[in-house]
């Protein structure tokens, strides 16, 4: 089948943020007197978008706190670490993106927020790269539902049977696969109880993805 258009997640597949997310999210919590083991994270936070990780937080822990307020909190750390910073790239992301870009149409299809990718987009020069950019701002439901991959593919006039997403978590992996794509699933060795059944492929990076991508291309 034809590839026409390979679509990529944001966090933890092209840049490496989550070690930074988590850290922001101890800030967060801290004067709740909670600490967020690297374990827990791991597990139950990786990939999953802010808002319900913020719900999960307060059941977890038994909080006596507004997971709304949490949200804020952790909106407005990621702002104040987005004012000097951005997330670094994962390793050969530039080279990657560059040269898929020569050969196929790229969408770029996150549960973040519109501030976080765009630091990425700007601070690596990628901005030109991505024909269409869905973040968590732009749709109602977030992954793990597939609306931002269904709005990614609507934008570009995409039958999804036509295309690839790109992730690295089972939150993602379930939204492409429920949009109706193939999905390349990078394995994390932080996240080895993510459930990658409906990828059509595992591989253990980046450069692999390209690889498998690439040899579909070019049929």
């Amino acid at each position: 089948m034809p590839l026409h258009a390979i679509l990529f997640d944001h966090d933890g597949t092209l840049v490496d943020s989550e070690a930074t997310h988590m850290q922001l999210w101890r800030e967060v919590v801290a004067p709740y007197g909670v600490q967020i083991s690297e374990s827990e994270y791991w597990q139950r936070m990786l990939g999953v978008p802010m808002e319900q990780n913020a719900a999960d937080i307060v059941r977890m822990y038994g909080l006596d706190a507004d997971p709304e307020a949490l949200i804020n909190a952790k909106i407005a750390a990621n702002e104040r670490f987005l004012t000097e910073h951005w997330f670094p790239q994962m390793p050969e992301a530039s080279r990657i993106l560059n040269h898929l870009a020569q050969q196929c149409r790229l969408a770029l299809v996150s549960g973040s927020q519109r501030n976080c990718v765009n630091a990425s987009l700007s601070g690596h020069g990628w901005h030109a790269l991505f024909e269409q950019v869905v973040t968590g701002d732009d749709v109602a439901r977030n992954k793990p539902h597939p609306d931002g991959y269904r709005k990614a593919l609507d934008l570009m006039q995409l039958d999804p049977q036509h295309c690839v997403a790109v992730e690295d978590t089972e939150v993602g992996v379930q939204a492409a696969h429920e949009a109706g794509l193939r999905v390349v699933a990078i394995r994390n060795p932080l996240a080895e109880s993510h459930d990658f059944g409906p990828a059509t492929v595992v591989v253990d990076s980046l450069v692999e993805a390209e690889r498998w991508i690439s040899e579909r291309i070019n049929r």
